[in-house]
């Protein structure tokens, strides 16, 4: 995802601009992860699941459905699996995948509470209450 935000290729080695989301990489609150992890069963089948879900949500074929928004959902689902996170939040103004995310993930086990999605404007009230300017 670091690369398709950023136009950047190696989540290694990555030099820090001003994008947000390098902002958001300096700050602690975004993370570079690897891939999700297709040997983890859930994580496959969720997967396979979203494509479907987007595809017919979206009205288009399952074959250009975009890898990235799949594996958004089975990173979220093998971090509730494997205890990185407690619960995901998923920010895009992608309705078919921001409702993939709320729909499928529940199904594994988790509590709909452990799972939000959000649009960019839901996002940006929600860190403006949380901002503290600086020189007040």
């Amino acid at each position: 995802m670091y690369a398709e935000v950023s136009g950047e290729t190696a989540i290694d080695g990555y030099e820090s601009s001003d994008l947000a989301v390098d902002e958001a990489l300096r700050e602690g609150w975004l993370k570079v992860t690897e891939s999700p992890s297709y040997s983890i069963s859930e994580v496959s089948k969720i997967m396979d699941q979203s494509r479907r879900f987007i595809a017919t949500a979206s009205d288009r074929p399952e074959d250009i459905v975009e890898k990235a928004d799949t594996e958004i959902i089975g990173l979220s689902l093998q971090m509730l699996i494997d205890g990185t996170a407690d619960q995901v939040t998923v920010v895009t103004n992608d309705i078919p995948l921001g409702e993939a995310t709320e729909a499928l993930i529940p199904k594994y086990g988790f509590a709909a509470d452990q799972v939000a999605w959000l649009t960019g404007g839901d996002l940006a009230p929600e860190l403006d209450e949380d901002f503290v300017p600086e020189f007040e």
